[in-house]
């Protein structure tokens, strides 16, 4: 498991077969070094991992809910790349790495349903979202229980769906000089899900700088307390990496 005292940095493609065939096929074929997720998106994120790809089913396996996002995106049907060093001659959608950060505010129940009541909600969330499974109820229910907190499924499911709204019209963000605004997380572990949605850019494209806390099942990188899932988003940087 990576440590978060490690030098932790992730590079993101995105890779369209209809042309990318190419290089997807040469991936694909490489055994080897290629590791090929087999459950859910997040296994890219695993630290020893030289290579990970992510085809488009595997957001219809373990995390079926938490693809919907995927499903409803513009790179819906391309295949995910998660690699530890550039890869030339792919167009690179972005950077992982580990920074300590500590968000300014954290949301309340009123933010929450602020947020929830916004006209542009129902043109965000994708179709199927709201759908938990039993097995994933009883999941979330163990799990909060543990955690020591008391909150209906709609109470959870807000917080849930406010948080990736954040990074679509923010709320809660910082502000730089030379980013614009950077969205981040709007509560702690608990109450967030699928933080694969921002790290892999289906959400959130447009701010060059997120500040990501990892959900619950993200269990491929070690993120100690006071740190963060920081991406930078490169959609107009070199094939070499961002500058």
């Amino acid at each position: 498991m990576q440590k978060a005292t490690d030098r932790y940095q992730k590079w993101v493609y995105w890779l369209d077969p209809a042309t990318h065939r190419d290089a997807l096929d040469g991936l694909l074929q490489d055994k080897r070094l290629v590791y090929s997720a087999k459950h859910q998106p997040c296994e890219a994120l695993y630290g020893r991992r030289e290579i990970v790809l992510v085809g488009p089913e595997v957001w219809d396996r373990r995390c079926q809910r938490q693809g919907t996002w995927y499903r409803a995106s513009d790179k819906r049907g391309r295949y995910l790349v998660v690699t530890n060093q550039p890869l030339k001659d792919l167009d690179l959608c972005g950077t992982i790495t580990l920074e300590p950060f500590s968000p300014p505010r954290l949301a309340t129940d009123e933010d929450v349903l602020d947020m929830m009541a916004d006209e542009r909600t129902r043109d965000v969330l994708p179709e199927g979202w709201g759908q938990f499974s039993p097995w994933e109820l009883q999941a979330i229910q163990v799990y909060m229980k543990q955690e020591g907190f008391e909150r209906s499924i709609q109470e959870i499911f807000f917080y849930y769906s406010a948080n990736h709204l954040n990074f679509v019209f923010p709320r809660f963000f910082l502000e730089d000089r030379r980013n614009g605004l950077e969205p981040y997380s709007i509560q702690k572990t608990p109450l967030v899900c699928s933080a694969c949605v921002e790290l892999f850019g289906l959400l959130g494209e447009s701010h060059p700088v997120k500040h990501v806390v990892p959900c619950p099942g993200l269990k491929y990188v070690k993120v100690d307390p006071g740190m963060y899932l920081r991406v930078d988003t490169c959609r107009e940087c070199p094939p070499a990496g961002c500058p």
